[in-house]
C-alpha cells in the first residue's frame, strides 16, 4: 500500500459525502453517516492513525516554522496524504454544520447548497460565503446553536404584535 494509490480513495470517496449533504440533508443517511459523524469520525480515526504510523517520519528540516519547511513536509508522499486527510475532515465538518446551521434557522436549501459545494473544493472561501448568506437573511455572525431560540423569540413576537 502507498500514499499514491490511497489518494484516490479519499479523494473521490469523500464526494459521496458531499453529495448527500448538498443533494439530501435531510436522508436518515445523511444524518446517520455525516451528520451522526460516521464518516467525520472515520476520517479522523485514519488521520490519527497516519500520525502514529508516521511518528518521527518528519524530515529534520520540514515542519511549521517557515513556509519551505511546510513545503518540504508536502515532499513526503505519506506526510501530504495525511494532511490531506486532515483537510477532508474538517472541511466536511464545516460542511455539515453549515447544513444543520441553515435547517436551524430556515434558510433556503437553494442559497445554502451553492455554499456547500464551494466548502467542499475551497474550504474558508465557502464558509464565508455561507456567513455572508447567512447574515444577509438572519442578520447574525454568531457561530452559536441559538437558532432555535431566536425563531422563537420572532414568533412569540410576532404572535404578540399581531394580537394587539
Amino acid at each position: 500500500m502507498n500514499p499514491h494509490n490511497l489518494y484516490p480513495f479519499f479523494n473521490f470517496g469523500i464526494l459521496a459525502p458531499w453529495a448527500l449533504l448538498v443533494f439530501a440533508p435531510r436522508w436518515r443517511w445523511t444524518q446517520t453517516l455525516i451528520h451522526g459523524a460516521v464518516v467525520p469520525a472515520a476520517l479522523c480515526f485514519v488521520h490519527g492513525a497516519l500520525c502514529v504510523a508516521l511518528w518521527g517520519s518528519m524530515p529534520p528540516d520540514a515542519g511549521g516554522q517557515s513556509l519551505s519547511a511546510v513545503m518540504r513536509m508536502f515532499s513526503v508522499p505519506w506526510l501530504a496524504l495525511l494532511c490531506w486527510v486532515h483537510y477532508l475532515a474538517f472541511d466536511l465538518f464545516v460542511g455539515a454544520w453549515v447544513v444543520r446551521d441553515a435547517a436551524r434557522r430556515n434558510l433556503p436549501r437553494v442559497m445554502v447548497a451553492p455554499c456547500v459545494v464551494v466548502i467542499c473544493f475551497f474550504g474558508p472561501v465557502g464558509l464565508l460565503l455561507y456567513l455572508v448568506v447567512r447574515f444577509a437573511r438572519c442578520h447574525t455572525l454568531a457561530l452559536g446553536e441559538e437558532a432555535g431560540a431566536e425563531a422563537r423569540r420572532a414568533a412569540a413576537a410576532e404572535g404578540a404584535s399581531a394580537s394587539a
